[in-house]
């Protein structure tokens, strides 16, 4: 008997005139890692709540066709008799957290499966090592922790009721590098000790490589491929367009004409001959040093209540006309440094300038009009009650004319996806659709500095090639742009410089080649991009960033 068995799945949310789910038919076998993939929007994370029951009894809408979980049909079995063998980690932690400590938070998990104390207190411990966090977190507050941390501690909290499914919703999505190892070590750990059945929605194509035993690519509430990482990764231009972006291996083979593989280990001892010609005179121009300064920490500290020491003397100048990645492990500052920027806390120490002049200077709204903040959880600043009002208000708070604010908001809507959703209440936005439209009120009041916290969280590589392209021709025009991410290889091919925070101190400042090839990348947690630890592995004169250096790299040593 198959663990998940999906026939003929259509969904429809109330209020919605498509179909979110068309017509799936999906087996999950037993003790497999199935991944699934695809665009933001595909229904990935409908799928994933149908399998649980959630789908069709806690969520209004139309339900057609079938789904059975370890036996028992959803449309009949309650879904909180269903959870007793199913664990899903939603991709938003926070939705989740109802205590006021983490302890509380997994004993709370553990609750109806009436344990004993002494098991409890191991699963605890259990649950949170797998994860990589300590026995110390158990008191301290969900809500206080870093993105990646409150990630973590969902994840354990699903871990410790050892289920026979467990269905992560982008369970790595705002975790560090090494955190992401963490978690995904510690999945192939569980599922190897305990037999578990993994679904695991993921946008990261090389973990998905490396991990999974099958492959499903839905697009537009369809399955669009289906089949092994070798078999699905090898198809690159087709699931590039269905928002899948195959590992740099894989796209790499295939663009100089080999066997397609996807997996590294695989690459090196596959790609060695073809990159044996790589030489440096394919290299990508040197970034612009930009032009004059707009914001400037001078030794900047930030203290939280409690003594928490955030910011340690960080000084940082800004230049108008780049695109600047601010990179390093989860709480490391990244998040407070941006709140400082941007005027939304206070430096207990140092100071920064904007335009020459104090920040303190600066009244609410002239700030904001001057240096624009992306929240890293999109929720943080979304309270209108539709995309269009959402939009519009900072434009109507300026007391701009009706006719250039509807010009203003149409072009926003258009840039970042949300044309269509004008009338649509945020709340019913997928994460992904609420981070767009944060994006959106934001860019539409055209800042001299835009710092966005993590906008790649939860987006398809499609959209987050289409957001850097855009935050890259912004720079561009003169503008100032932070992005907060843990995007490497995207900050690697995009970013003009990349700083690297971390404990609270800038440890590394300067273009992203440099950066990344010195001992600070191992310091900050960095990932390198996989074509650059390929052409180190090999011993290559020139270590690339991006699969299309490697291909311009290749194409000038040969005239």
């Amino acid at each position: 008997m198959s663990a998940v068995e999906v026939r003929g799945l259509w969904w429809r949310y109330v209020g919605r005139d498509d179909y979110a789910l068309k017509g799936v038919d999906l087996r999950v076998e037993r003790g497999e890692l199935l991944a699934i993939m695809g665009h933001s929007g595909s229904g990935k994370t409908t799928l994933a709540l149908a399998m649980t029951g959630i789908i069709p009894q806690r969520v209004p809408g139309e339900f057609r066709g079938s789904v059975t979980v370890l036996g028992r049909d959803t449309r009949v079995v309650d879904a909180s008799e269903i959870a007793r063998g199913v664990a899903i980690v939603f991709e938003d932690p926070e939705v989740q957290f109802v205590m006021s400590t983490v302890e509380d938070e997994l004993v709370l998990a553990l609750e109806p499966l009436e344990l004993g104390r002494e098991e409890i207190r191991e699963r605890l411990e259990w649950s949170l090592e797998l994860v990589g966090l300590d026995k110390s977190f158990l008191g301290r507050s969900p809500l206080q922790l870093s993105g990646g941390e409150k990630q973590r501690v969902a994840i354990a909290a699903a871990l410790a009721r050892r289920p026979q499914i467990l269905i992560l919703d982008e369970p790595t999505s705002d975790l560090d590098p090494l955190g992401k190892e963490e978690v995904l070590t510690a999945i192939r750990r569980l599922r190897d000790e305990l037999d578990l059945t993994v679904v695991l929605i993921e946008h990261e194509s090389e973990f998905v490589a490396e991990l999974a035993d099958r492959v499903v690519v839905l697009s537009g509430g369809r399955v669009a491929a289906e089949g092994s990482p070798a078999e699905v990764f090898s198809r690159v231009e087709e699931v590039k367009r269905h928002g899948v972006h195959p590992p740099d291996v894989a796209e790499l083979s295939a663009r100089l004409g080999l066997s397609s593989v996807v997996r590294f280990e695989e690459a090196v001892s596959a790609l060695g001959d073809a990159l044996s010609g790589l030489d440096a005179r394919g290299r990508a121009p040197a970034p612009p040093e930009g032009g004059g300064v707009v914001l400037e920490c001078r030794g900047v500290e930030h203290v939280y209540p409690g003594g928490i020491r955030a910011l340690r003397g960080v000084s940082l100048a800004l230049r108008e006309g780049t695109l600047v990645a601010l990179v390093g492990p989860n709480g490391g500052g990244k998040t407070t440094l941006a709140k400082v920027m941007s005027g939304l806390l206070r430096p207990t120490g140092g100071e920064v300038l904007v335009l020459g002049r104090r920040i303190e200077e600066y009244d609410r709204l002239t700030l904001s009009s001057t240096v624009g903040y992306v929240y890293q959880n999109p929720v943080h600043q979304i309270f209108n009650k539709s995309v269009y009002e959402e939009v519009a208000f900072g434009l109507r708070l300026r007391r701009l004319p009706e006719a250039e604010v509807r010009e203003r908001v149409k072009r926003a809507l258009e840039l970042f996806g949300l044309s269509g959703l004008e009338n649509e209440h945020p709340f019913f936005l997928s994460k992904g659709e609420k981070r767009r439209l944060a994006l959106a009120a934001v860019h539409v009041l055209d800042p001299k500095v835009l710092i966005v916290d993590e906008p790649t969280t939860g987006q398809d590589m499609r959209f987050n090639e289409q957001l850097f392209e855009l935050l890259k021709g912004l720079a561009r025009e003169g503008r100032t742009v932070v992005v907060i991410t843990h995007a490497i290889p995207l900050a690697a091919k995009y970013a003009d410089r990349m700083v690297v925070l971390k404990d609270g101190r800038v440890i590394a400042d300067g273009p992203p080649r440099e950066v990344l090839l010195s001992p600070a990348a191992r310091e900050g947690r960095l990932t390198l991009p996989q074509v650059t630890r390929l052409a180190l592995e090999l011993k290559l004169p020139f270590a690339p960033l991006s699969v299309d250096e490697v291909v311009g790299a290749l194409a000038g040593s040969r005239r």
